[in-house]
């Protein structure tokens, strides 16, 4: 019971429920007094036991002089130290001089009587004064003294500060005790607080603190937890009734949270609910409850409304919630058989029985009952008999913060895309932003992190570490301020014009966690220098910002070269695609001028990738005429390997289609100069192929009238922040050098992403932009979080890492010790996507294996497209069977979020190959329509978002199978006795067919799982699957 106690220190009383006929367990009778029946027909019986009982509190008394003794040695170990010594602490003086203004406290074991624990204490206004100058107090009344209108009184002190804290870490699970008798040696004060850095470990004492954030511009190196004395006592829940108005319309009507909307709105919705208030609760109906302190006083308050089954269902259909949260308690999921036919009815709409859930729609909490949410949500639960409680936020939504840090965020779901020749059946309801927590998960712990953990850059790598942070159900993170010059980009789905290549790496639905509910804050600036001592950078418009952890994900934007900069950056007619400035300009001068009624007068894209395309299209979508675009490539992308859409077959008819749209395109050619009217207007451009630029004799320039030229050729970092990183000395050399654990030359300084790589001791690697971005910034978020504590990631640590990247290993690294072998790097493998939209209403999409460029050589590829050429799409098999890459081109749009799921599987799970094969015509020239192949209804639950999961547990369990091993030795065998290194596809087949013939038990087992599988997520899947019963075959699991 002690270990019991010790892990789960938050919990007051243990219940031990046993079978009337069996008793308790003969040692447990010492500790477990049994609970009295409320009837006589009782099967169970319920004893109880009080953590007291099990771990007494300890013993508290004034400290004595004579202590100091007992207590030195203690100090002087340094185990247990929670605070850092205040300047000029002399233990012994403060032992000697205790008064009403300063006070110790010493904790002694309950059994042995030995000091374990010291606390120091200390009042007056200008602590007082010092808080609530610096520290965001308003909320509490700055401190003052509640309802108070005595003036003698509104000069006296109302806290009083821990000044040192100490407590034998064997005992750290009792800290609490300290926490009554420290209030009582300051009777008139209500607030008790303590200053500590902001990277603090969260200890036991402060589990019913609230973290008391800066003041905005304040780069002070401590944050400051309070504790209000009203806290210390009960509180009660009940269902809100009249005589509750008063006290609640007063409590609304005076914070300053909630807009003054937000706050009249719960006032009348309250009205409402509480003409609601029966013994039962109702699907639909609003209900209001009340948070009671021990007086009786309303302190807080909640709507809740009932879910329906149809609306969990729903959640769960849009939400990743099974994963965390076990919808079937019983045990007994259902596995009864389904019917299939013309007329069936959708099995969706036969919605089994699911977890009784409420949703919170308003909340409310008095800022010193918030240790008490938890309570307060567990009450409101048990009393309308629900397991789950849901918070859903829209755009338009102001968020209950306090109440967003005890809840878990939903991640959303990818839901199965449907092409327009089957629409979805019904329309799926896609909710913006849910949260939500079970009565288990609220005995559940949370770390919680108030580390400042500033991002530079509204990178995709440093929106999915963001990502990461926030998805992670155990984990609370207070502190997350991004910066960045646009703050957070639209997605590409929202944007009129798409001027960049979309990396299909988020929904909206995904993206709108960054914008709704606050748990991101925004600056939007760039960085123009950081101290590294003091720790806060400097933005642009004037923001200083303090950290603890840098994080510098920048992106690298467009630059144009510092030769043509000089000469041309400052007249008009030149732009380079940096940021959202630049495109604001380009929309502007094509508004404005009048050049481009003139035939002669042209756009020119210089590039060679596919933004070219990108930024075409959006000039056409904004006006431009495609007959006045110019496409100017710097690079021969004639072959397979430089080919800017990966397949010269797509380069083709890309470029049929922008000659068919009337734009030119000149490829292999450079810039040589520009021209400029008497106003400094772009007038001409003029270019020269590259295969005759190496004789300047022989040299042949071409002259295009232009009054637009549009760099998008070269990245580089920006200016400004390179600035910063000279500087302050971060090693540099074209991107910011970092470890293998991203860190840079300072160790609370990161950087990933395009603006980082490698540094060269390390071994060669790849620029990140190859990798998947979401990928990278996960690894990376995991390996930050072990550096600011979280002991589930702390292995990503190596333990003789404590300091970041020496300078001189920035380029040139100086060679290991031969005995000392450097810490390999992280390893990305997986997929890689993009998506290109093309003018006129043309689509690109491909997605690759993240190694498809050492396969791609051995990769058969089957290829598709209609009778006009359009619809081009491409599936590339790697020797060992797996789908390497998929790419598309036409003018329909697909499912790409489907699609890209496919890539990394076996061919073998679609029989793709197999069907290609099979539709040869008489000509031998296969005839399968690959697109209207994958779109197959048949195909939906690959497409699923839990199959991929569904798959690699097959494929552990096939592993771990006795037959899959014993066909692992005769293999072996085989290959042995024949001298083999590659076995023959003939005798794969035969080896093969011993583990998947009718009635093996691999092939049983892989069919019961898929069918189990289809089961669970029928709900999901249209009805043209039949399903027989399982529930014969799958015993209940408890």
């Amino acid at each position: 019971m002690k270990i019991i106690a010790t892990t789960v220190p938050t919990v007051s009383y243990y219940l031990f429920a046993v079978s009337t006929s069996h008793g308790i367990f003969p040692p447990l009778t010492t500790t477990f007094q049994r609970i009295p029946p409320k009837g006589t027909d009782s099967q169970m019986s319920v004893f109880s036991c009080m953590k007291t009982d099990v771990l007494p509190n300890l013993i508290i008394r004034k400290g004595l002089v004579e202590d100091f003794d007992d207590l030195m040695p203690l100090l002087q170990k340094g185990d247990g130290v929670l605070t850092t010594p205040p300047e000029e602490f002399f233990l012994d003086e403060t032992l000697e001089n205790q008064n009403e203004f300063q006070s110790v406290l010493v904790a002694e074991d309950p059994e042995t009587r030995q000091i374990i624990g010291l606390v120091c204490m200390s009042g007056g206004m200008d602590k007082q004064n010092y808080v609530t100058k610096n520290y965001n107090t308003d909320v509490y009344q700055k401190l003052r003294h509640a309802n108070d209108t005595d003036p003698s009184r509104a000069a006296a002190p109302n806290s009083f500060q821990i000044t040192f804290f100490y407590l034998n870490p064997d005992y750290e699970n009792r800290a609490d005790s300290f926490i009554e008798p420290a209030f009582a040696e300051f009777p008139t004060c209500e607030y008790c607080f303590i200053s500590l850095p902001h990277t603090t470990t969260e200890h036991s004492l402060l589990h019913d603190f609230s973290y008391i954030p800066l003041k905005q511009g304040l780069t002070l190196p401590n944050g400051v937890w309070l504790l209000s004395r009203r806290c210390l006592s009960p509180t009660v829940v009940r269902p809100t009734s009249e005589d509750d108005y008063a006290e609640l319309d007063a409590i609304l009507e005076s914070q300053t949270e909630l807009s003054l909307e937000c706050s009249r709105k719960m006032t009348d919705l309250l009205r409402e609910a509480v003409g609601h208030q029966t013994s039962g609760y109702k699907d639909g109906l609003l209900y209001s409850f009340t948070l009671l302190d021990d007086t009786g006083k309303a302190v807080g308050t909640t709507l809740i409304r009932v879910l329906a089954c149809e609306e969990v269902h729903s959640l769960r259909g849009n939400f990743e919630l099974d994963s965390i949260v076990n919808f079937v308690p019983n045990g007994c999921p259902d596995y009864s058989g389904t019917d299939i036919n013309i007329d069936a009815p959708d099995n969706r709409a036969q919605l089994s029985a699911t977890m009784p859930a409420l949703l919170i729609t308003q909340f409310y909490v008095l800022p010193s009952y918030r240790n008490r949410i938890r309570t307060f949500i567990r009450e409101v639960l048990r009393q309308t008999q629900m397991q789950l409680a849901f918070y859903c936020l829209s755009l338009v939504d102001e968020a209950s913060q306090p109440l967003l840090a005890e809840l878990i965020l939903a991640m959303p779901r990818r839901i199965i895309e449907h092409s327009e020749e089957h629409p979805p059946d019904a329309e799926d309801e896609e909710l913006l932003c849910l949260h939500f927590i079970s009565k288990k998960q609220l005995s559940d712990d949370v770390t919680k992190i108030y580390a400042r953990l500033v991002v530079i850059g509204a990178s995709t790598t440093g929106l999915a570490a963001v990502y990461e942070w926030l998805k992670i159900p155990f984990l609370h993170i207070a502190n997350i301020v991004m910066v960045s010059r646009d703050g957070i980009p639209d997605h590409p789905s929202v944007e009129t014009e798409n001027w960049s290549v979309d990396t299909l790496t988020w929904l909206e639905r995904e993206y709108m966690l960054f914008r709704i509910g606050g748990k991101v804050r925004i600056i939007e600036g760039t960085i123009i220098d950081f101290e590294r001592t003091e720790k806060y950078i400097v933005t642009d418009n004037g923001f200083i910002e303090p950290y603890d952890h840098l994080i510098i994900t920048a992106g690298r934007q467009y630059s144009i070269p510092k030769e043509l900069t000089s000469k041309h950056l400052t007249k008009n007619g030149m732009f380079e695609l940096s940021n959202s400035s630049q495109i604001h300009k380009i929309k502007q001068h094509i508004r404005e001028s009048e050049a481009y009624e003139d035939e002669l007068s042209n756009a020119i894209i210089y590039g060679s990738g596919k933004k070219v395309y990108t930024v075409a299209t959006s000039l056409t979508q904004i006006g431009l005429s495609p007959s006045r675009l110019v496409i100017v490539s710097p690079e021969d992308t004639s072959n397979e390997e430089d080919a800017i859409f990966d397949d010269p077959l797509v380069d083709i008819k890309v470029d049929k289609l922008m000659e068919s749209l009337g734009a030119k395109t000149y490829k292999n050619y450079v810039l040589d100069r520009m021209d400029y009217d008497e106003d400094q207007n772009l007038s001409s451009v003029y270019i020269s192929s590259k295969t005759d630029s190496r004789d300047d004799q022989k040299k042949k320039v071409a002259e295009i009238p232009a009054t637009m030229f549009i760099y998008c050729h070269e990245k580089d970092i920006d200016s400004q922040i390179l600035s910063a990183l000279n500087k302050r000395s971060i090693v540099f050399d074209g991107r910011v050098i970092v470890k293998y654990n991203y860190r840079t030359t300072d160790p609370q300084i990161y950087a990933v992403g395009p603006i980082a790589m490698f540094s060269g001791r390390f071994g060669p690697s790849e620029e990140f932009e190859s990798f998947n971005p979401l990928e990278v910034g996960r690894k990376f978020a995991q390996a930050v979080l072990g550096f600011i504590g979280v002991e589930e990631f702390q292995e990503e640590i190596d333990d003789n890492d404590q300091a970041g990247l020496e300078p001189e290993d920035a380029v040139a690294a100086e060679s290991e010790p031969q005995n000392i072998l450097p810490k390999p790097l992280p390893v990305y493998t997986e997929r890689v996507s993009c998506r290109v939209q093309l003018p006129n209403h043309f689509h690109f999409f491909r997605c690759h294996t993240a190694n498809y460029s050492e396969v791609a050589g051995r990769c058969r590829h089957l290829t598709s497209s209609n009778a006009r050429g359009d619809n081009y799409m491409r599936v590339s098999i790697g020797s060992n069977k797996y789908i390497e890459a998929i790419s598309y081109f036409g003018s329909e749009e697909v499912e790409v979020h489907n699609l890209q799921t496919l890539v990394g599987l076996p061919e073998s799970l679609l029989n793709i190959v197999y069907a290609y094969e099979h539709s040869r015509n008489g000509r031998d020239q296969p005839t399968l329509d690959l697109l209207k192949y994958l779109r197959g209804k048949w195909t939906y639950a690959l497409y699923y978002s839990n199959f991929p999961t569904f798959f690699e547990d097959v494929r552990e369990k096939l592993a771990n199978h006795d037959e899959t091993k014993r066909l692992r030795n005769v293999i072996m065998e085989y290959v042995e006795k024949n001298g083999l290194e590659e076995i023959d596809e003939a005798s794969r087949r035969t080896l093969i067919e011993s583990v998947s013939v009718d009635g093996s038990e691999t092939r049983k087992l892989i069919e019961e799982e898929m069918i189990k599988f289809l089961h669970h997520n029928k709900q999901h899947f249209p009805t043209i699957y039949y399903l027989p019963d399982m529930n014969k075959f799958v015993p209940p699991v408890y």
